[in-house]
């Protein structure tokens, strides 16, 4: 646990560097800019379509009474305007998180590498095929555990616990991967990952608990609602941050266990050298 408590201390620190904070607004603007234009050009295409299906529906349900009506329509609109934020929110979080993993994971690497491990040998022996390859696949695999997963919140919250885990067997695949593709090969990266399995996977639990805690505060205030404009945009900043927070985290982490894997190669060599 002494390497997990370093490896967050170490990303928290480098959390407050102007050289990080470029690696949270870039993407989450992108990914923020990228789906405004998108959804510009779908409500250009099909925005009279939703007001008529809007209005066949309150027509179709709507009551004697005006107000009763009237009240129908606003809720109607209100609900789906309040999805319709809520998706926005959701696939430009994921786009950022995309951007992040294949992308900026590379920069996040050089960072702490040149503040933590400047003699470090960068060998790249995991390309970036293979990190794209592997986010997919542990992405469908989250996607598909974490859907049929989801009926067993109602036995007294077990879905919370089993999603937590999935959520962090996902962080551990992911960043882990990414955090020593740059570094090592791929004999060093299965070493690793045999050896530290259980550190990287509690190292996931932590940082899933941690993105907990924004979700519950937005999704479950009414002040997020009511300022879902600002609340969205903090939201995608916050899950940025908390995603290159997870990012470092794992690249302190791994590339330390990097760093102590290949110092005990160096010394197993040096002891087989000295006995022949």
């Amino acid at each position: 646990m002494k390497d997990v408590i370093q490896a967050m201390s170490r990303a928290t620190m480098m959390m407050l560097t102007p050289r990080i904070w470029g690696l949270v607004w870039r993407p989450a603007l992108f990914s923020l800019l990228g789906w405004f234009v998108i959804g510009g050009v779908l409500w250009w295409g099909f925005g009279d379509d939703i007001f008529v299906w809007l209005t066949a529906l309150k027509n179709r349900w709507a009551l004697s009474d005006a107000w009763m009506a009237q009240a129908m329509n606003w809720a109607m609109q209100g609900g789906f305007w309040l999805a319709v934020g809520l998706l926005w929110i959701l696939l430009v979080v994921l786009s950022s998180m995309l951007m992040i993993s294949v992308f900026g994971m590379t920069h996040i690497n050089r960072a702490v590498a040149d503040k933590f491990f400047p003699t470090l040998q960068s060998k790249g022996g995991l390309s970036t095929w293979l990190s794209l390859r592997n986010t997919m696949r542990w992405t469908f695999w989250f996607a598909f555990f974490w859907i049929i997963s989801t009926p067993a919140y109602l036995f007294a919250g077990l879905g919370a616990v089993i999603q937590t885990g999935v959520m962090a067997r996902y962080n551990q695949k992911v960043f882990a991967f990414d955090a020593l593709a740059d570094y090592a090969d791929t004999n060093e990266y299965a070493a690793i990952a045999n050896e530290r399995n259980v550190h990287l996977f509690i190292l996931g639990v932590l940082i899933t608990l941690m993105g907990a805690l924004p979700t519950f505060i937005w999704m479950g205030s009414i002040i997020g609602v009511i300022l879902l404009p600002f609340a969205a945009i903090f939201s995608v900043l916050t899950f940025t941050a908390l995603f290159t927070f997870c990012g470092l985290t794992y690249s302190c982490y791994c590339l330390q266990a990097l760093s102590d894997y290949r110092m005990r190669q160096r010394e197993h060599l040096l002891q087989t050298v000295l006995q022949d």
